[in-house]
């Protein structure tokens, strides 16, 4: 369908397809399809977390190239990176040789990274109605959901390869759907926002105001707090799985992604009307909270029913820390607050599995409260930076 004559009104649903590519399937379909290859082809968890982390990095270089200006967000790269991550979906399934699979990964994630990008950073000019962001970033949990259907209604019938197969042809399918996502061929040096921004130096001294200062203390704060969410939030992310596989079987384990999925969707446009209705800080505190302690209930999840509330936690918590926190860069007048955000996110996606993988591989329930911990310090500095950059709370 041309670009031209698509319809306005399903703007916000192709962009949503377009996460799901990046990240429900893309990035994410790896936790529930885990527990499967790791029983069919004898690995330890140690095989599984550097696979994970090398995505992350991957995904760390997606975001970095569009930060640096290295490589345009625009209409090619955009559709390309479509591409690319649906083929890495079906390319896992070639063998399962631990270079390839590494190397696959990798490349996943920077299609991953480049999507992420490419709708977000669109998000506000393509978004008619408030409520049009949320729809979008819903995909994120939407993808999540398929995949987590997708492993528990085939895995019991198909083979790990099988099952990337089955994802990469759904992918397929959501990438024809999200292809007219509107996004510019061409992407301006400057754009109107940064040509407007105020002089915030001492034009005479050539150093920083003292207004410019603080705003950097703050951005400082709220980076490494970012980075500490990234990590602990990918342990959860990553292990929950695998640590409901003896609770539910291989298989049925899946359903916990599954559960993650739908809560996850319904996240994004439930932490906009909270944060409309208390601020978007006590709103952003409340989830942190939440977060925290759905790390520590999955430590003594040994029953269906603990590990099922600590999955919904997770899913409704992360996608909201997300919004909230580059809502809150934003605020402070940072140019980039989302790239530069998103750049010491995904260097806690790699530190945290990495963590796991080095030291933590044989003791899944010890990584989750550091999960926990991580996730404290990282709300603890959130807050602090707020304070610092004098945030409208």
């Amino acid at each position: 369908m041309p670009e031209s004559i698509a319809r306005p009104a399903l703007t916000p649903v192709r962009g949503a397809l377009g996460l799901s590519v990046a990240m429900g399937m893309g990035r994410f379909f790896y936790t529930p399809a885990l527990p499967l290859m790791v029983a069919a082809l004898y690995w330890s968890s140690a095989p599984g977390a550097w696979i994970a982390t090398l995505n992350y990095v991957g995904y760390f270089i997606g975001t970095l190239v569009i930060a640096q200006g290295w490589v345009e967000p625009n209409r090619f790269v955009y559709r390309l990176s479509l591409i690319v991550s649906t083929v890495g979906l079906a390319a896992v399934a070639l063998t399962p040789n631990l270079i390839w699979q590494g190397g696959i990964r990798t490349i996943a994630g920077i299609a991953s990274g480049l999507i992420f990008v490419c709708v977000t950073q669109r998000i506000p000019a393509n978004s008619r109605k408030p409520r049009d962001g949320g729809i979008s970033y819903g995909g994120v949990g939407f993808g999540i959901l398929v995949s987590g259907a997708i492993v528990l209604a085939a895995g019991s019938i198909a083979d790990w390869r099988q099952l990337w197969l089955i994802c990469a042809a759904v992918s397929a399918i959501f990438s024809v759907l999200a292809w007219t996502w509107p996004i510019p061929a061409r992407i301006p040096h400057h754009t109107p926002a940064e040509a407007a921004e105020p002089t915030t130096t001492d034009e005479s001294t050539d150093t920083p105001t003292p207004f410019e200062a603080n705003r950097r203390r703050a951005m400082a704060l709220l980076s490494t707090g970012y980075f500490f969410q990234g990590g602990g939030y990918i342990i959860i992310g990553t292990y929950l799985v695998v640590l409901a596989g003896p609770v539910f079987g291989a298989t049925a384990a899946a359903s916990t992604w599954l559960i993650a999925g739908i809560a996850t969707a319904a996240s994004p446009l439930t932490w906009s009307a909270v944060a409309a209705r208390i601020g978007t800080v006590k709103a952003l505190t409340l989830c942190y909270c939440l977060q925290v302690f759905g790390a520590l209930l999955a430590v003594f999840g040994s029953t269906p029913f603990v590990l099922i509330i600590a999955a919904a936690l997770f899913g409704f918590t992360f996608i909201g820390v997300v919004m909230m926190t580059i809502g809150i860069g934003t605020q402070m007048g940072v140019t980039n607050a989302s790239a530069k955000l998103t750049s010491w996110y995904s260097i806690g996606q790699i530190v945290g599995p990495a963590i796991v993988a080095a030291a933590l591989s044989e003791h899944i329930a010890v990584a989750f409260i550091a999960s926990a911990i991580a996730l404290a310090i990282a709300m603890a500095l959130t807050l602090v930076g707020v304070v610092t950059g004098n945030v409208d709370r």
